[in-house]
């Protein structure tokens, strides 16, 4: 489970520093609007999303694999 969860870690560092580089591609923090920038940013950021519900469904799926086994345990029981 923790491989899930530095997936997750991972894509969460991702994110930031794909909103780091979409606000730099805006007169906000950078010199003028660089709509090549902002698109990279925005594909980075799905790309991340992307990663952060991979490591969702390994997290689900793991917990979904103890509980059957916890239940498929107690069933077998007499």
């Amino acid at each position: 489970m923790i491989g899930w969860r530095l997936l997750q870690a991972v894509a969460v560092a991702a994110i930031v520093a794909c909103i780091d580089l979409a606000l730099r591609a805006t007169p906000l923090l950078g010199t003028q609007w660089n709509p090549g920038r902002l698109l990279y940013a925005g594909s980075g950021i799905v790309t991340a999303l992307t990663l952060f519900a991979l490591g969702a469904i390994g997290i689900g799926q793991r917990r979904l694999a103890a509980k059957l086994d916890r239940l498929l345990g107690e069933r077998d029981r007499p």
